[in-house]
């Protein structure tokens, strides 16, 4: 097989080379919830797949020759798995997903959602290869109703929102296998999150401005309020009608927290006016709370280490 089809996701994760259609269809109904799976040529049938599960989130990487994946109506009527929904990005060649009357053609790059409670069918005509991710619907805080307006159809493709969510679920399959079994249910949850959040852009909910223009304007809103001691996530959503956890995912792409971009641009603030002559004869401590750093101790312990010496030491040496 191709070097394409990676290294284990985890511990949890064991990258299975499948040697026959019999294999990758026991594979598939084991991965996810039992789907009707057919070739043309299952013969000579050649697959990939890589899988994790981290408590209710299953990622699975599935690399293959063509094939058709039914969901059956009688298939949901038998099944006895939790509701849940299941997210693909199209990573290598194209697949057809059809499901409540829509239906779309996936392209690499391309992220979409659909239900396990209802039939679907994915058909891929040439090589792929995919990540799914499974999660229950409990999750979502969103009806079924209104994610069935979206299942099969192309989530963001055109929008830094969707690129947020190839590049973490994308990432999240590549390093698994770094993170702990803790460390790695949050990493999961926040893509859960982040699925759930261009699900309510693409109904119109927490869309404001584009994505890029809202964040240069969160940023300016930042810039001027530094000095108060009110800033907060909650206060900066608010401010910018989205949700809390919009404004989360937004810094989350950046590399950055919310909090963190606050505290680092306040010690920023603070290092010019340590630095400033016109402020000699302010203290250390009034510069800090100017700030909003109300606790001169943990302000110097924060300062030295974000600059390895002290706000006093700072001073000394650039005076």
């Amino acid at each position: 097989m191709s070097s394409m089809y990676a290294p284990p996701l985890g511990a949890v994760s064991q990258l299975q080379r499948v040697g026959s259609f019999a294999e990758f269809q026991h594979t598939v109904d084991r991965s996810f919830v039992p789907l009707r799976v057919s070739s043309q040529r299952p013969h000579d049938f050649h697959a990939a797949v890589r899988a994790a599960s981290l408590r209710d989130f299953d990622l699975v990487e599935v690399a293959a020759v063509p094939h058709v994946v039914e969901r059956t109506r009688n298939l949901v009527g038998e099944s006895t798995n939790e509701p849940a929904y299941k997210v693909s990005l199209m990573l290598e060649g194209s697949a057809y997903i059809c499901q409540d009357g829509h239906d779309v053609v996936l392209r690499p790059g391309d992220v979409a959602v659909y239900d396990t409670t209802r039939p679907y069918t994915l058909v891929f005509d040439d090589r792929m290869r995919t990540i799914v991710a499974m999660f229950p619907k409990r999750l979502v805080d969103l009806s079924d109703d209104r994610v069935a307006r979206l299942t099969a159809t192309a989530l963001g493709s055109d929008d830094s929102l969707g690129e947020m969510v190839s590049s973490v679920l994308e990432q999240l399959a590549g390093r698994l296998h770094l993170v702990n079994a803790s460390t790695g249910w949050r990493l999961a949850r926040n893509a859960v999150d982040l699925v759930t959040i261009l699900l309510r852009d693409q109904l119109g909910e927490d869309r404001a401005v584009p994505a890029d223009q809202l964040q240069d304007a969160i940023y300016s809103y930042i810039e001027d309020r530094l000095g108060d001691p009110a800033l907060s996530p909650t206060a900066i959503a608010e401010a910018h009608y989205i949700s809390v956890r919009y404004l989360h995912a937004l810094f989350h792409h950046a590399g950055i927290s919310v909090s963190s971009y606050i505290r680092t641009r306040r010690l920023e603030r603070c290092r010019t006016d340590l630095a400033d002559p016109a402020l000699a004869g302010a203290t250390v401590t009034a510069i800090a709370s100017r700030w909003s750093f109300a606790d001169a101790p943990h302000f110097s312990r924060t300062f030295k280490a974000a600059y390895g010496e002290t706000p006093s030491e700072f001073r000394a040496r650039v005076a």
